[in-house]
């Protein structure tokens, strides 16, 4: 039933037509909630100072942020089940332009972790997600084309944003350029309402009477649609013909175990394959957080001046936007598996920090970080794609929400322990080596998991053909 379902899924997806207007609204979401990301530090330096919170109360400020944009995923499948994608992701836009706002008559600490911390980050988990199952809903064959156009336009914006937050703050300050940026934000708003739900194509018998019912079946569908199983299908949730059948069929007292089992989809939890997925995605997703933040501050370790760190980083993301948009098209016309794209290039990008961690020479680091910005975009078109690639549409919203908890987990325990280890070293070549060691972690893992799942199919075809040659 789940191939049938997943059959179906692939058979109605368009692979183009409204689906690069619901492709330009994800693009859209992640500009206007993520680009603020890397700026952070830019933009809230002087009220932190203000305010007299440290180091310390920043990074717990940050930290709260990533773990509620990651924990945001224990609810986003039940959400995703009850209302569409495109409901989610205006109820988050609208929680993240009211935070960013709300953020700008911050006067202390707390009100920062509340508006900004909470708030935001919840509601960018919610956006996020709702238009990443939009996407996978409106294309199948595209869909690595499709994610990567949207995810170019994220990284776009965290070459403009910089700019324009440091030119607002000399005008505006702190206020008035959060107030700005809630504005900036609401054009996620803008996109939500470009996540169209997909409607199911009518069988071909039907063309023509459509327009031929009488009133009383119109007034019978009506009533229909007033019914639960009707208003999640006419509101392009992502419920199945056999879901429907189930919960007509259903007793009408079911357990508490029963529902939260058929919510969550916690049967994903069987699936062994699934889960070695996602601890690679979640360990290679904490190395790359952790490098991000640690990169500015290795470059001035080792003497370069501010001007070069930012070019170094604006270099970085130019190759990436360009990988994001070259990439993808080639990789599905070639039609490679998106977990062995994202296996070999997350295996590059560990090996290249390593050597990149070891040089001095101005111009050779600046040549390193546009090939590590090139692999690192060629990676992460194909993170969340790894995971899209072996559920189903229907277990879809559950599956990357599980994934995002996990990842907020793996943040939460392993990013304290890689700022330990600076702490101890002294040393951020060290620290760079360590995610290094992350990441060939996941390698490896996904490694031994790829070479078990390739004998077993191997003797399990040996085993078939012997049966047909000793059956009569």
């Amino acid at each position: 039933m789940a191939e049938n379902s997943s059959k179906d899924a692939k058979q109605r997806a368009p692979d183009g037509g409204w689906g690069w207007f619901v492709c330009l609204g994800s693009s859209l979401i992640s500009i206007s909630l993520r680009s603020l990301d890397p700026s952070f530090g830019l933009l809230f330096h002087d009220m932190l100072k203000d305010l007299n919170v440290d180091s310390t109360g920043t990074s717990i400020i940050m930290s709260i942020l990533d773990a509620i944009v990651n924990f945001s995923g224990f609810i986003i499948g039940p959400l995703l089940k009850k209302y569409s994608y495109r409901q989610v992701a205006l109820l988050g836009s609208f929680l993240s332009c009211s935070g960013l706002i709300l953020t700008s008559r911050a006067n202390s600490m707390l009100h920062i972790i509340c508006t900004y911390s909470i708030l935001v980050g919840l509601g960018t988990g919610l956006a996020t997600t709702s238009s990443f199952v939009a996407l996978n809903t409106f294309f199948n064959k595209k869909r690595g084309q499709a994610v990567g156009f949207s995810m170019a336009g994220t990284a776009f914006g965290m070459m403009l944003v910089p700019q324009m937050i440091h030119l607002l703050l000399n005008e505006y300050g702190f206020r008035g350029t959060t107030l700005i940026i809630g504005g900036w934000a609401s054009h996620s708003i803008a996109g939500s309402c470009l996540l169209r739900p997909l409607e199911d194509r009518l069988p071909e018998q039907t063309h023509g009477v459509i327009d031929k019912k009488s009133d009383e079946e119109r007034e019978d569908e009506a009533l229909l649609r007033k019914g639960a199983v009707g208003r999640r299908e006419s509101n392009g949730a992502l419920w199945t013909n056999e879901q429907n059948m189930t919960v007509e069929s259903s007793p009408p007292r079911i357990s508490l175990v029963k529902k939260l089992k058929e919510s969550l989809d916690l049967d994903l939890f069987k699936d062994f394959t699934y889960l070695i997925i996602i601890l690679g995605c979640s360990l290679f997703y904490v190395a790359e957080t952790n490098f991000k933040l640690m990169v500015p501050f290795f470059l001035s370790n080792i003497g370069m001046k501010k001007r070069d760190v930012a070019f170094c980083l604006s270099l970085t993301a130019f190759a990436d936007i360009i990988a994001r948009l070259l990439l993808p098209t080639l990789f599905d016309r070639v039609g490679w598996n998106k977990r062995m794209i994202f296996w070999i290039f997350g295996t590059t990008v560990g090996i290249t920090r390593s050597v990149l961690a070891e040089q001095t020479e101005r111009m050779l680091l600046m040549g390193m970080f546009t090939i590590l910005g090139f692999l690192r975009g060629a990676t992460l078109v194909n993170l969340n794609l790894s995971i899209s690639e072996h559920v189903t549409l229907k277990k879809l919203p559950n599956a990357f929400g599980m994934f995002m908890v996990f990842k907020g987990f793996l943040v939460v325990i392993m990013s304290p322990l890689i700022g330990y280890i600076r702490d101890v070293s002294g040393s951020y070549r060290i620290c760079i080596h360590v995610m290094t060691a992350v990441i060939m972690m996941a390698t490896l893992i996904w490694t031994i998991e790829l070479t078990y799942n390739a004998f077993r199919s191997r003797r399990l075809g040996i085993v078939k053909r012997l049966q047909m040659h000793i059956s009569p």
